[in-house]
């Protein structure tokens, strides 16, 4: 019964994400179309939804603890992405890369959310602003200078992270909690309604991520061999880390509630990052591997919804 209540909880999402394959295969919206959706998300919905959570919650300093560990493991498994190659012979230098980061912007946010409830995602974002801070000052900065060999600088590095709009987001929720906004803003009729449209906005976070991933995903069948290897040595890498962890850190040491493990486990089965093939220019000198890392992220998608299920059971 628990796994079928689990399973009731995530159904939703996997729906939307067959009726935005549906909507593919029916040439019923243009690509363009769907990359604006995606613009949506990523600029407005998404940071409404992280703003209105944020905004109601009491951080604690006990979190910085999960966001220097997540930053640190993500570093972790960079540095072994090589030897993780040779060990499962996959001669790509993208590997590593594969090997790290999540995609909770895209992925991650919606199916923690639709689960657990909008109003528990603040524990996700915790877990997710490690991982945030090693894709923009780590990763990013990898793969620009393996591609292109140009190495962007810090205060460029710096200043994009402090524009993006989900770190905008949290940190004007954390300073609205801090200086009470929450309660001014519950005072009045026009507050009320401030706050009524930014939840009318945060609703549609889910629906249109779910939509969004559905139509972009494809999986190529001519080339699985290594993204198979890839994916299944990447899970297994970071679910064995993240129940560690949170035996033994979030419940051992910090004494965290089990939204917070369930928010470590969900991040754990994310796939890598969708905006690595896009930093592999068409004519870099990665642009080889390009099918590959396209091919592992629709995978480790498709290999995410089914983990995620487990997950829910677990913790739901």
């Amino acid at each position: 019964m628990v796994l079928v209540d689990a399973f009731s909880r995530v159904l939703p999402v996997l729906l939307l994400f067959g009726f935005g394959a549906l909507l593919r295969q029916g040439a019923v919206i243009r690509p363009e179309t769907v990359d604006d959706l995606r613009v949506l998300v990523v600029k407005f919905t998404l940071p409404a939804a992280l703003f209105q959570t944020f905004l109601r919650v009491s951080l604690e300093a006990r979190y910085i603890v999960i966001v220097v560990s997540v930053f640190g493991a993500c570093l972790i498994a960079l540095g072994l992405g090589r030897l993780t190659g040779r060990l499962i012979r996959v001669q790509s230098p993208l590997l590593p890369a594969l090997m790290t980061g999540f995609e909770a912007g895209m992925l991650g946010y919606a199916i923690y959310g639709a689960t657990f409830g909008a109003k528990e995602l603040y524990h996700f974002a915790i877990v997710d602003i490690g991982q945030v801070m090693f894709v923009f000052f780590v990763l990013a900065t990898f793969l620009i200078r393996g591609s292109t060999g140009l190495t962007p600088s810090l205060r460029t590095t710096a200043i994009s992270f402090a524009r993006t709009p989900v770190i905008v987001a949290i940190l004007a929720g954390m300073l609205g909690s801090a200086v009470g906004l929450g309660a001014v803003l519950d005072g009045g009729s026009p507050g009320r309604a401030i706050l009524e449209t930014v939840a009318f906005v945060a609703a549609l976070t889910t629906p249109l991520i779910a939509i969004v991933i559905g139509y972009g995903t494809r999986l190529s069948r001519a080339s699985l061999g290594w993204p198979l290897r890839t994916v299944a040595v990447r899970m297994a890498f970071w679910v064995v880390l993240a129940i560690a962890f949170d035996v033994l850190v979030v419940d051992g040491v910090l004494h965290l509630d089990r939204l917070m493990q369930a928010a470590v486990l969900t991040m754990a089965v994310l796939p890598p990052p969708f905006v690595i093939p896009l930093f592999v220019a068409p004519d870099s000198r990665w642009a080889a591997d390009r099918e590959y890392a396209t091919n592992t992220l629709s995978l480790a998608t498709v290999a995410t919804l089914g983990a995620f299920a487990l997950v829910a059971a677990a913790y739901g």
